[in-house]
């Protein structure tokens, strides 16, 4: 289950990451080598695109599915096929990687790439990488409570103040 949700969610990051990258695309600039070497370093250092190494790996997985549920007869054959063609694929991963590059040297200076590193490479930047899904999961579960909480007392509210307008609710 766990990872089936770290797959949705570097599904969905690298999803968010190429949509960014593709609406910029229009004002894509050229960068230094020294830039993307930089970015390179930083994307690397703060383990931006972890996960993303199991994108294709879903992406065949959900290949297999759907095609075996079309021709179940054929489903060895199908697998052996998405196998094949997802090793055809794997090094198809730079591009990602190109673009994610391109988008932080968009983003930062090559001075502020270095000390992004620089911080990640620290005691304290390698326990922020380590503890901050932890940390996300535990926002998120309190983010949801807070909004059902919120949810709740606003439709109290709502419908004493509907009741004092004469609409019972």
């Amino acid at each position: 289950m766990i990872s089936r949700i770290t797959s949705r969610l570097a599904l969905l990051g690298a999803t968010a990451v190429l949509a960014v990258g593709l609406t910029t695309g229009a004002m894509a600039q050229s960068y230094t080598k020294e830039h993307l070497a930089s970015a390179r370093a930083a994307i690397a250092a703060a383990k931006v695109t972890e996960g993303f190494d199991e994108i294709l790996i879903g992406v065949a997985a959900q290949t297999k599915q759907v095609l075996v549920r079309r021709a179940p007869a054929a489903s060895s054959q199908i697998e052996e096929a998405t196998n094949a063609v997802a090793l055809q694929l794997a090094p198809k991963r730079a591009e990602l990687d190109q673009q994610i590059q391109e988008l932080w040297a968009g983003r930062f200076t090559k001075e502020e790439l270095d000390e992004i590193t620089k911080f990640y490479g620290s005691p304290v930047g390698q326990k922020f990488t380590k503890e901050i899904p932890t940390i996300g999961q535990a926002l998120g579960m309190a983010a949801q409570v807070w909004q059902k909480k919120i949810g709740d007392e606003m439709l109290t509210k709502v419908r004493a103040e509907m009741k004092k307008r004469g609409v019972e609710l």
